[in-house]
């Protein structure tokens, strides 16, 4: 049975990879700070869990996580973190956060991975569409997005004659406890609940990709279409864009 690995995996979107890869008949080895839902969690999927802080566990977190519950077929980099705010109103602790969390720690923990995997394994990073388009009060955010991103795509074509795979999820905004933290007023996860992700249905789709070693899972179409034309001509899509943009 291939083992997985999923990091931020005690609610949202982390869950949901959860319980779609238990679905499909993975071993799983669950890891997130909150115990509490981690052990109901991994009791109702029969899963491994192990409770840390991935800010303070990812340098040495793979050799763990291999010593204690073996070989790893799939690790997936879920946990992270967001505040949509200017930059100016940023606090340094906040930036090195987001910084550490979303973009350091995925990409340590990729290359212990990456020397710990036998061919056949697979990299998931879960990145953003903010790292194809930035918008205003998520310059920090897309930032580390985007650096983990460029690094997934560059660790793909290093990892590719070793037989491991990365394979990078480009998600919009998701129905999520995320924006608790990431959108303080409320104004914005308002304008975009209309147009939210379902967790469970990308989770589906990030083990179908899983299983048939893709590249990227981009959604929603439209949102991947937008990152698209913005690399093409940024300054006519952000002129085009500025009333969304606005909202955030």
């Amino acid at each position: 049975m291939r083992h997985i690995v999923i990091t931020g995996a005690s609610s949202g979107f982390g869950a949901a990879l959860a319980h779609s890869f238990s679905a499909a008949g993975y071993k799983l080895t669950l890891i997130a700070r909150n115990e509490t839902r981690l052990r109901e969690l991994g009791t109702k999927l029969s899963a491994d869990w192990m409770v840390t802080d991935v800010l303070t566990s990812y340098e040495t977190l793979v050799d763990d996580v291999v010593r204690k519950y073996g070989p790893i077929d799939g690790w997936v980099n879920n946990a992270g973190v967001g505040e949509f705010d200017r930059v100016v109103d940023q606090t340094t602790d906040v930036i090195e956060e987001t910084m550490r969390l979303n973009a350091i720690a995925p990409m340590v923990m990729s290359r212990d991975c990456g020397r710990r995997m036998k061919r056949g394994g697979t990299i998931i990073n879960v990145c953003s569409q903010a790292a194809k388009v930035p918008t205003p009060k998520s310059a920090v955010y897309a930032g580390s997005k985007a650096a983990l991103l460029q690094f997934s795509n560059a660790l793909r074509l290093e990892l590719k004659p070793a037989g491991v795979h990365v394979l990078t999820v480009n998600p919009g905004p998701i129905n999520t406890p995320f924006f608790d933290r990431a959108d303080k007023t409320g104004r914005y996860e308002q304008s975009v609940r209309r147009i939210m992700l379902d967790p469970d249905q990308l989770a589906q789709r990030v083990v179908s990709a899983f299983e048939q070693s893709k590249r990227e899972v981009n959604a929603p179409w439209w949102m991947d279409l937008g990152g698209k034309l913005y690399a093409m001509c940024p300054i006519w899509f952000e002129r085009l864009a500025k009333r969304g943009f606005d909202k955030k």
